[in-house]
């Protein structure tokens, strides 16, 4: 987690022409109250890369500075892009893709038309809105992001919200520094998720198992590429050229390993992750639920690593059958673990945030298949009986 001090950047996203008063009096706002830097493109203060463009330069601010996004939906949709959207749509996108608090207000008269429009898509809506897209935009904003949307009629209604939620956001940062200076540094440097964060600020019902459910779940959401890799076999190290010699021997020394690195995956799921979670009554080791999460996913690169080797492997045609063989034997394996921790993550993320006193018992284990060798020795013996 990114803990560097700095002012806090709030960008403020809207058309500029019809809500200008807004926008000033949004920028005193938060500069004249909070000491917060407001940013907003009409203004000098707005950083600009004279390498790019207009549009570019929006985007990329939002990428690189904002902390906190607000995005004010008049009834002008403003200038559509090449991609088909306004600027201030692909503001939001960015924002919502980010991370960052994003705050969205709505017309009040256009949100009153909301579901008129809904009905009615085709319907003339000119003396309400420049453009019908903007209404697609609040749809897409509450249907599909599932966005929290306020209404507004003045700049006073933001204000009035924004106040409230800027609070919010004050306790949660009080909160924060509080878990921050009882907490060991390794865990908060080591890059949990947001939403790991919130459990250990909040410590709803069975905190513990849910902060262990996020951080082994954030983990694994990591190694999507390593899947894709296994599943089509792509590899970027160089070629290795073996005589059938050497690679028999390789082969050996290669089952081996799987063999050790199914026994340490099994020590991780079945033993340490319960040492981590402890009995019942003593508190959970956060630092070890961070270190198991780390290394199960450590090793399950591994086990993609040792089957990607084989695709790197150059010999005689006579051996591709073992090499295809070698390369799908950790399968089961990489499933297996898959599905433990979807049944982990779903299990604990799904216990009520409130203790309602019923008992409940979650039986969680992991017995990984032994790497079945059978048809890969069955071959072996046919190369041995071919060469001799």
């Amino acid at each position: 987690m990114n803990t560097d001090r700095h002012i806090p950047v709030v960008f403020v996203s809207s058309t500029c022409y019809d809500l200008k008063q807004v926008r000033e009096d949004l920028k005193d706002f938060f500069e004249i109250n909070y000491g917060f830097q407001a940013m907003l493109s009409e203004f000098s203060s707005f950083p600009i890369d004279p390498c790019i463009g207009t549009f570019e330069n929006c985007l990329s601010n939002v990428d690189k500075l904002a902390d906190i996004f607000i995005l004010i939906v008049g009834t002008r949709y403003g200038y559509v892009t090449e991609r088909g959207k306004s600027i201030t749509n692909l503001e939001y996108l960015h924002a919502k893709a980010k991370g960052i608090p994003v705050f969205v207000f709505v017309d009040k008269q256009l949100h009153s038309q909301l579901k008129i429009w809904e009905a009615n898509k085709e319907g003339n809506f000119s003396t309400i809105v420049d453009n019908p897209q903007i209404f697609k935009f609040v749809s897409e904003i509450y249907n599909e992001s599932k966005q929290w949307i306020y209404t507004y009629e003045s700049v006073r209604d933001i204000t009035t919200t924004m106040k409230h939620q800027l609070s919010l956001i004050f306790a949660d940062g009080l909160a924060y520094k509080k878990i921050s200076n009882t907490l060991e540094p390794h865990i908060l440097e080591s890059d949990i998720s947001s939403e790991a964060l919130r459990v250990l600020i909040e410590e709803p019902y069975a905190w513990e198992y849910k902060f262990l459910a996020y951080v082994i779940k954030d983990e694994f959401n990591k190694l999507q590429k390593h899947r894709w890799d296994f599943k089509y076999g792509l590899f970027t190290t160089h070629i290795i050229e073996m005589s059938p010699n050497e690679l028999l021997d390789d082969v050996s020394v290669k089952l081996n390993e799987i063999v050790e690195l199914n026994g340490i995956l099994s020590i991780l799921l079945n033993s340490a992750i319960q040492d981590a979670i402890g009995e019942a009554g003593v508190p959970s080791d956060l630092e070890m639920m961070v270190y198991i999460s780390k290394q199960l996913a450590s090793f399950y690169e591994r086990i993609v690593a040792w089957a990607l080797y084989f695709k790197t492997i150059h010999t005689d045609e006579v051996f591709k059958p073992l090499l295809k063989l070698l390369y799908e034997l950790p399968k089961s394996i990489l499933t297996q673990i898959d599905d433990f921790v979807d049944r982990l993550y779903n299990e604990f993320i799904n216990l009520p945030d409130i203790e309602d006193n019923v008992k409940r018992e979650i039986k969680l284990s992991c017995i990984l298949d032994k790497a079945n060798t059978v048809a890969i020795n069955e071959e072996i013996e046919r190369l041995y009986e071919l060469l001799c």
